[in-house]
């Protein structure tokens, strides 16, 4: 007892006060016996801040109050209150106990009167009581009584024990975290050097995981409100202003802990909310449900200041919202990071715990979710913290998140778990239960926090009815970290992949924008590569990359296993061909070996991923998979169907083909099975293809796809034919870009096509021919292709000379074809280009090769630029 005494003590004195509140249920079990009251209850339980006393007993009709101030003064506030609410007639009895040390004497007059007005007993000198007083009692004990409270002792004392033991072992506790982080480097999963962050969602989790250090960020935000200004234009209105002093609530007094940073940010809310709804009004954003009328002597008025009043109305009332938003989202308590498989989820976390979390000294447990699979149910995130060796040994998860709420105080920075692909835990519907169960109790502790990542489709299915009402108010949801990134990020992350592997490249505009817009081809397109230098890369054809990314991660396979894992893949394309379910398929039937290899490619995440049970009885403990990228997935059926149906399964192959335009694959099987039977030379797919009744359409979405190695003179009079139908402007414009992209002129189809065809149109052919590929479906203005064609020409001015000149003789050719549609600034910026260089080798090639153009528009332009060489 006087350990407790002092532990409260000291406690104190470092201002952790808290431990007071505590002190009321430690003593509960030992009052019970010492002062045989068998029904003592903290009060405080059965109503929030009950006054003057802090535990009772009915039965016994005995109070007491717990406090560690000991003077007069607090005895005779107790006093006082107890008459006040008329406690008298609950209770006979009433002790006051200092956990700490009562005072020697109570003999302070006020005190005395107090005592003696009191409407029941109370002797200050055995009614006042310390922890020696106490034991005392304990004299009049049985020994039964005795070790009944020297055992509830031992086991407070051990948790205490516990728990200080857990503060000095804390770095090592947190290492180990530290060392999953490693893991992950190692298999891959997170590669430092490639990531590059989202800035908007790391500025969100920089108030969610350290808000006592950003808050002040907040505070410049509501410095920068010209609230002012906008009353001022309502005062020009001859309207009232809207009422509020956001100084008031940026000079609030600075926190200095968890505890008064959260009142600070609850008393800065209320005030925005108010402010908010009296700009709404004003506000072309948020609730359009009530807005501003003015009286009819004031319409006048608002006719002349409106467009000004809404215009600053709307800026204000979106800085209040962007300020609301902060504040929540630094007392939110789950944040949760959701998006399709490849976006980069595990790499922003990893890097979140190693660099931010790190550098701010955030407290943080981190949790790869499949490692979850190695504990039982229904507590397994609770079983993996305590297989931590340094972990302290807490009975239940509120004894857990009890001490990390302790330890987050302490240090001023909440304590955050993090669990990364939650997606990738066995048995989901037993997780989501789990899930609720962690949530309720973490959401009782005011500053341990979670951080999760999950795979859109896993969370839609499975976890959305987790974060509903329950627990909505404490959620903040990014749904897409990819979306949020800038095209100079995307280049950057581009840029630290090459450098990463080591890959030696010079990337055309078309492959940049390729791999910069589909990370997960980003990264199979960097394994594959890794440590070469490839050169130029003028086109990346998807199928190719998967194929090659294939034959490379099955020779990983020891020899003997190789053909397997390629029949494993044959056996999951036979299956969903043959139920006609490309979303996931059961992997029941498969063997052991088969399994181990599924299981091997389910942990690279790149072929096959684990998908979301189906739904019923039925599926209990049978678990689904499916490939980890759609388009892998068609390649994949289509590569079955070419290599291994189409030589002695004609009739399937048919049978297929017949199918296929029912099936939510279409497209995407349809063109690798075109390209692959081309390069394969696979009569029977190659028939069944051209024998559709859209295989025009096909051919004509495919032609990006098809490579220069199987472009044939076939390909080269079918893109001709269709630029001389003038049947359809879409399928003209389509063929045209393609052929316009298409700058090497040594594979088949390519730029010089498009040159060839226009030169031979007249004028009124060239407009016709100009209008269909530059118009746009919903354009219902007529002149608006002009357009478009000016935008190209400014595009081309933008470029240096060197650009221009690298485009080659055919595109600039173009750019003197289309000039004559553009407006007159940029014809003239184009023309003067080559004006000025027409002595250049390739500008005159360009000239010469202009020169039997059949548009007498064109052959204008080449006066106008041959005009100026001749003028002194």
């Amino acid at each position: 007892m006087g350990r407790f005494a002092h532990e409260v003590k000291v406690a104190n004195a470092m201002g952790l006060f808290d431990i007071n509140t505590v002190a009321e249920d430690f003593l509960i079990p030992i009052f019970t016996i010492a002062f045989n009251c068998p029904d003592l209850c903290n009060q405080n339980r059965i109503k929030m801040n009950f006054p003057a006393i802090d535990l009772g007993c009915e039965t016994s009709r005995t109070s007491i109050q717990i406090t560690s101030d000991s003077s007069s003064n607090k005895v005779r506030e107790t006093l006082e209150k107890f008459d006040t609410y008329d406690l008298g007639k609950d209770f006979d009895r009433l002790y006051v106990y200092v956990i700490t040390e009562r005072q020697r004497t109570y003999t302070s007059q006020k005190l005395t009167e107090v005592v003696n007005r009191l409407s029941i007993a109370f002797d200050p000198t055995k009614n006042i009581l310390d922890f020696r007083d106490l034991v005392k009692r304990f004299f009049e004990l049985t020994n039964e009584q005795l070790q009944s409270i020297n055992r509830h002792l031992e086991v407070e004392f051990a948790k205490t024990d516990a728990n200080l033991q857990f503060r000095d072992n804390l770095d090592a506790f947190l290492e180990v975290s530290r060392q999953k982080i490693e893991d992950e480097k190692r298999t891959k999963k997170y590669i430092p050097s490639v990531f590059v962050e989202t800035s908007e969602t790391k500025e969100e989790m920089r108030y969610f995981a350290n808000p006592l250090f950003f808050y002040r960020k907040i505070d410049d935000d509501l410095r920068r409100i010209d609230l002012d200004y906008f009353n001022e234009l309502l005062g020009m209105a001859k309207l009232k202003p809207v009422a509020g002093n956001l100084r008031e609530i940026t000079t609030l007094e600075v926190p200095n802990n968890l505890f008064e940073l959260r009142a600070r940010f609850v008393q800065q809310n209320t005030a925005l909310e108010t402010i908010q709804k009296d700009v709404s009004l004003f506000s072309r954003h948020g609730d359009h449900a009530e807005q501003f009328e003015p009286d009819d002597d004031l319409k006048g008025y608002w006719m002349v200041f409106r467009h000004s009043i809404e215009s600053s109305g709307s800026g204000v009332f979106r800085s209040l919202e962007n300020l609301s938003k902060k504040i929540g989202i630094a007392q939110a308590k789950i944040f949760l990071v959701t998006g399709m498989a490849g976006q980069g989820k595990t790499n922003f976390v990893c890097d979140l715990i190693e660099n931010q979390f790190k550098a701010f000294e955030i407290p943080t447990i981190f949790i790869p979710a499949r490692l979850l699979n190695d504990y039982p149910g229904p507590d397994r995130i609770f079983s993996y913290v305590r297989n931590n060796r340094f972990a302290p040994n807490t009975p239940t998860i509120n004894d857990l998140f009890k001490l990390l709420d302790k330890v987050a105080n302490e240090c001023k920075k909440p304590f955050v778990i993090v669990i990364d692909g939650i997606n990738e835990v066995n048995n989901l519907d037993g997780f989501v239960a789990e899930l609720r169960v962690f949530f309720t109790a973490l959401c009782q502790y005011d500053f341990v926090k979670i951080i999760l990542t999950c795979r859109s489709e896993f969370f839609e299915h499975k976890f959305a009815g987790v974060f509903g009402s329950q627990f909505y108010d404490y959620l903040y949801h990014v749904q897409d970290l990819r979306r949020e990134m800038s095209e100079s990020n995307k280049s950057r992350l581009l840029e630290a992949y090459l450098h990463h592997f080591k890959i030696k490249a010079q990337l055309s505009e078309v492959a940049d924008e390729f791999l910069k817009n589909d990370l997960i081809l980003l990264r199979i397109f960097s394994e594959i590569y890794q440590g070469k230098n490839i050169g130029y890369v003028s086109d990346i054809y998807k199928g190719d990359i998967f194929e090659k990314y294939l034959e490379m991660k099955i020779e990983e396979f020891p020899t003997p296993s190789r053909q397997k894992v390629l029949h494993s893949l044959y056996k999951i394309c036979s299956k969903m061909l043959e139920e006609e379910n490309f979303l996931q398929i059961s992997v029941e039937d498969f063997d052991g070996s088969e399994r181990q290899i599924i299981e091997r490619l389910i942990r690279e995440d790149i072929i096959l991923r684990r998908e979301v049970p189906s739904l019923g009885l039925a599926s209990i403990g049978v678990e689904n998979v499916s490939f980890t990228y759609d388009e892998l997935r068609d390649f994949l059926l289509a590569y079955y169907t070419v290599m291994e149906l189409s030589g002695s399964h004609i009739a399937q192959v048919n049978d297929i083909f017949a199918k296929i335009p029912k099936w939510p694959i279409y497209e995407g099987f349809f063109r690798y099975a075109y390209i692959l039977a081309r390069k394969r030379n696979s009569e029977p797919v190659l028939a069944a293809c051209e024998a559709s009744d859209d295989f025009r359409n096909h051919y004509l979405n495919n032609l990006p796809f098809l490579s220069a190695d199987i472009q044939t003179s076939e390909d080269v009079a079918r893109v001709e034919n269709i630029l001389k139908d003038w049947t359809t402007e879409y399928e003209l414009g389509q063929v045209s870009w393609f052929l316009f992209d298409k700058r090497d002129e040594s594979e088949p189809l390519n730029v010089k096509i498009l040159f060839d065809h226009i030169s031979t149109l007249d004028d009124k052919e060239s407009e016709r021919f100009v209008r269909s590929m530059f118009f746009t479906s919903g354009d219902f203005r007529d002149k608006n292709w002009r357009v478009s064609v000016n935008q190209l020409l400014h595009r081309f001015n933008e470029l240096s000379n060197n650009k221009k000149i690298g485009l080659g003789v055919p595109t600039l050719a173009l750019v003197l074809h289309f000039a004559p549609y553009a407006f007159w600034d940029e014809k003239e910026a184009a023309l003067d280009f080559f004006e000025r260089h027409q002595l250049t080798p390739e500008v005159g090639d360009v000239i010469r090769a202009c020169a039997n153009a059949a548009s007498v528009k064109v052959q204008s332009c080449l006066k106008e630029i041959a005009k100026e060489r001749e003028e002194p």
